[in-house]
């Protein structure tokens, strides 16, 4: 016989037939028995180690027939005992289809977890905090009917884990709130007050990873019905206005406003406040984005020439000045549309809506001249847009409005017997316009 074989020879003789030298030997502490003798307390551990092997063997009636004795004489012993035992329930509650027999597994499960966390409630990693997690999970699965039961076991589970929060469970408990919420079985003034406290909560959260869970947070609360204008200037007003440089709840405050399509005068407040305390190219551009749903174009153009100012990728300036453009349209300062939309072309030549901005704007400021200098910026404006046309996929509808501004803007040339008047009688002959602020080389363009 080999030395490891006679070594587990040895081991096993000593399990099997010298359990009473071991006894003596080994001091098993009051876990096993407070007030048990070392015998006892031996006796003890040996039926957990029956308990445990007929688990591991799933044969779980013969496990729980160990389980009364060791709720009674050890409930100290080790927490596997709860562990095993929790299982075991759940393992009978998902089986069963007597709905008695079933409300009685239910009872007992709970009642388990609440001795755990009796006897294990101070355990390091697996104490009070994640054991009330572990019940609250259970207990919406087995009694979703009991909604005050599921707000309840979830509202204790978050309390115990405020300094650690779990994003993804809070989410859980807010889901189930909220359609509590939608089924008329809470209160809005508790939904409101739930919320601020579990926002608060996620405050704490600041890895990057939970930065999705965060979003279907607020997108739950935006569902609900609570979410109107009233509610969240309510909730939020006297949290800005104590401390108008937290970029996090200004950011959330605003967000939530703009996706509950809050326009009003305290979106814009604190759309403002949120770029004083974060004065960054992204945050501009959503404060200009407010600006322009309350209908204020003029402020939205400062937001959006901010931005422009703070990019730095050529790409996204671009399509802040195609923006700007835009906006100055609509405020009819053709000119600065023109030198935004310029300047959008240089930085992308690709951006087609730069060039369709251009053309607009010098069509808009045609208006600067009179007659056939006038009529000379529409030929500019048409070889702007006939540059751009290739930009965009053939048949798209940037395509189609390019073919039917250019029309339009064809009719708006000089007649043929005023180009012969002038002696301009050679068709795609260089011409330089000059039309006040609007000054480009174009060709000749005989109407057809």
């Amino acid at each position: 016989m080999n030395s490891l074989k006679l070594k587990l020879f040895i081991v096993a003789a000593a399990v099997l037939g010298g359990s009473q030298a071991f006894a003596q030997n080994v001091q098993l502490g009051p876990e096993w028995g407070e007030d048990a003798t070392q015998e006892q307390r031996f006796e003890n551990a040996k039926t957990f180690n029956y308990y445990r092997d007929a688990y591991n063997v799933q044969n779980y009636d013969k496990a729980l027939s160990y389980l009364p004795e060791l709720l009674e004489n050890s409930p100290r012993g080790a927490q596997n005992i709860y562990v095993y035992a929790i299982n075991i329930y759940k393992n009978k509650i998902q089986r069963s289809m007597d709905v008695k027999q079933r409300q009685v597994y239910v009872d007992s499960l709970l009642t388990l977890y609440d001795m755990r966390i009796q006897y294990f409630g101070d355990n390091a990693k697996y104490g009070r905090p994640y054991i009330l997690v572990q019940k609250a999970k259970d207990y919406l699965s087995f009694m979703p009917m009991d909604r005050d039961g599921v707000r309840e076991v979830f509202v204790e589970a978050i309390e115990a884990n405020a300094d650690d929060p779990d994003v993804d469970f809070i989410n859980i408990y807010f889901n189930e709130l909220t359609t509590d919420y939608k089924n008329d079985l809470v209160e809005t003034d508790y939904y409101l007050e739930q919320y601020e406290w579990l926002a608060s909560l996620l405050d704490k959260v600041t890895a990057p990873e939970a930065d999705s869970a965060k979003e279907t947070f607020d997108t739950l609360f935006v569902s609900s019905d609570a979410a109107g204008c009233d509610n969240i200037e309510q909730i939020f007003k006297a949290r800005v206005e104590a401390n108008p440089t937290d970029v996090t709840t200004l950011g959330k405050a605003f967000t939530l406003l703009m996706r509950s399509e809050c326009h009003t005068a305290f979106l814009t407040e604190v759309g403002e406040m949120y770029y004083n305390a974060d004065p960054t190219a992204a945050t501009a551009k959503l404060v200009a984005s407010a600006f322009v749903k309350v209908g204020d174009n003029a402020k939205a153009v400062s937001f959006l020439k901010a931005a422009f100012d703070k990019e730095t990728d050529p790409l996204n300036k671009a399509t802040l000045a195609v923006e700007i453009a835009a906006t100055e349209l609509v405020l009819k300062n053709a000119s600065v549309a023109a030198n935004y939309a310029s300047q959008a072309r240089q930085l992308d030549p690709s951006n087609g809506y730069a060039a369709i901005m251009l053309a607009q704007a010098y069509a808009e400021g045609a208006t600067a001249c009179e007659g056939f200098d006038r009529q000379t910026v529409y030929w500019l404006a048409y070889d702007i847009l006939a540059s751009a046309r290739s930009l965009f996929e053939n048949g798209s509808p940037e395509q189609q409005q390019i073919d039917q501004t250019m029309s339009m803007f064809r009719r708006s040339f000089p007649s043929n017997d005023e180009l012969f008047f002038r002696g301009l009688t050679t068709a795609g002959a260089a011409y330089d316009v000059k039309c006040g602020w609007i000054t480009g080389r174009t060709t000749v363009k005989m109407v057809e």
